[in-house]
C-alpha cells in the first residue's frame, strides 16, 4: 500500500451479483479501453462520449454506490476487462481539472483474473496531456519517455523500474488516487474489475475522509 494514495478498502462487494452485470454485457456493446488492448463496458463510450446504454444494467450496484457520491464519471464507471497477461494498461494519471470541486478516488473491485497496479514516482517536467476527451477535456497523463522509446521497450521499462515506487495486488477492493503516474499488469487472463469513479468531490474531502464514507457506505 501507499498511504493515501493506493489502500485495500473494507467492503464486500456482492461479486455473483457484479458477475451477472458482466454477464448481461460481456461482448455487446463493448468499446476500446483508451490506446490500450482492453475492452471497456462502461456508461459512456470512451472515443465519442456517447452513451453505451448500461445506465438501467448497472442500476443495482449504482443505486448504491450513488449514496457515496453522486457523481461518478460515465467513460471510467463500468468493468474493464483484459484477455491475455501480454496486455497492461500502460502508465498513465487520470484527471477531472475541469469540474468545480478538484478531488476525484476510484473503487477496484476485482471480479476474475489477477493483477496488480505499480505507482510511479511522478514529476511534472516528465509528463505531458497527450490529448483530450470527448468533451474537450484533458483527462490524462502519459510519459513523455513512452512516446520517445516505445512503450513496450526495454529501454522505457528500466526507465519505470527506476521510478517505481510501490506495487499492490489487486486480490480485494482497492481505492486510490489517480493524479499520480499508475499502471496495471495482468497476471491471470481473462482479468475483469468493475471501477466506480467518482469525481467532482469538495477539497476538504481527503482521501481518508472519503475512505471511511465508502466503507460506512457499502
Amino acid at each position: 500500500m501507499i498511504k493515501d494514495i493506493v489502500e485495500y478498502i473494507d467492503i464486500k462487494p456482492d461479486l455473483q451479483l457484479l458477475r451477472s452485470l458482466f454477464d448481461q454485457v460481456h461482448n455487446k456493446n463493448s468499446n476500446a479501453f483508451g490506446k490500450t488492448q482492453w475492452l471497456s463496458y462502461s456508461l459512456e463510450h470512451n472515443i465519442t462520449g456517447e452513451p453505451t446504454g448500461y445506465e438501467e444494467v448497472y442500476a443495482p450496484i449504482l443505486s448504491i454506490h450513488k449514496q457515496v457520491h453522486p457523481y461518478v464519471k460515465k467513460r471510467d464507471t463500468g468493468f474493464n476487462t483484459s484477455d491475455s497477461i501480454k496486455k497492461m494498461l500502460f502508465p498513465h494519471t487520470d484527471i477531472d481539472d475541469h469540474l468545480e470541486h478538484p478531488n476525484y478516488y476510484n473503487l477496484v473491485i476485482p471480479v476474475m483474473g489477477k493483477s496488480y497496479i505499480e505507482y510511479f514516482e511522478t514529476k511534472a517536467e516528465e509528463v505531458y496531456l497527450p490529448e483530450n476527451n470527448a468533451q474537450g477535456y484533458p483527462y490524462y497523463h502519459e510519459f513523455k519517455a513512452q512516446k520517445e522509446m516505445g512503450h513496450d521497450s526495454k529501454q522505457f521499462e528500466k526507465y519505470l523500474n527506476e521510478r517505481s515506487l510501490s506495487r499492490v495486488e489487486i486480490n480485494k477492493p482497492i481505492l486510490i488516487k489517480t493524479n499520480i503516474m499508475h499502471r496495471v499488469i495482468v497476471t491471470e487472463a481473462p482479468r475483469c474489475a468493475w471501477v466506480t469513479r467518482w469525481n467532482n468531490i469538495p477539497a476538504e474531502v481527503d482521501y481518508q475522509t472519503f475512505k471511511k464514507k465508502v466503507e460506512n457506505t457499502l
